[in-house]
């Protein structure tokens, strides 16, 4: 079984559409999660010409037709479950981890992926989304995936960075690894109840300008 991960589109929020890549980089995956954060119901439908999408409530969801969305949900590939989440937290955990980043000048996550496992009980694999960063490593004995996301500020000329919030979330951006930049989807290569992750960077340049 092959799937295909998408998180963060921000679509009528940031991006005009979905970029047309994606369809065509996930033709012929067999189901399609979403991580969250769509802003817009158009984007279950271009999907859900590619394949069936299962998707979770992001914290830009809350408009826009989606706040029906759950926040997290297990779904069951052959003899794999996979966990999907957006990954937002409360304010006063990422509050102090946006400004412990600015001083480290890296990511400080402050528990981000033990947090995403514990979300669920027995699970091969969690993918989540929020944090418009590549993840792909091991935590509590199950995957934890995130591609990054498809709409990544830093390549949006639009992007207002106006304000103390903003500019902090600039220098944190700026601290991310370069492949953090660039937007991507993933794909999940599911065999029996193993479960191997892959990003797939998109080639085209984002078409930015909603906002």
């Amino acid at each position: 079984m092959r799937i295909g991960v998408v998180a963060d589109t921000h679509v009528g929020e940031h991006l005009p559409v979905l970029p047309p890549e994606i369809p065509e980089l996930l033709a012929g995956v067999d189901l399609i999660l979403h991580a969250g954060d769509l802003t817009d119901t158009v984007v279950l439908e271009e999907l859900g010409r590619v394949a069936e999408v299962v998707a979770v409530r992001g914290n830009h969801d809350e408009e826009g037709g989606l706040g029906h969305l759950p926040r997290d949900v297990l779904v069951r590939v052959g003899d794999a479950r996979i966990g999907l989440t957006h990954g937002h937290r409360t304010a006063a955990v990422e509050l102090p981890a946006a400004a412990l980043s600015l001083v480290a000048g890296r990511p400080v996550l402050l528990g981000f992926g033990t947090a995403m496992r514990r979300r669920f009980d027995r699970v091969d694999c969690v993918v989540t989304g929020h944090l418009h960063l590549p993840i792909h490593r091991r935590v509590g004995g199950a995957l934890l995936f995130s591609p990054g996301a498809v709409y990544q500020p830093e390549c949006d000329p639009h992007y207002d960075w106006g304000g103390l919030r903003a500019r902090g979330y600039r220098r944190f951006r700026m601290s991310l690894p370069p492949e953090a930049h660039t937007p991507a989807v993933g794909v999940l290569e599911v065999v029996g109840s193993r479960v191997a992750a892959r990003r797939i960077p998109l080639e085209r340049p984002m078409a930015v300008g909603a906002s």
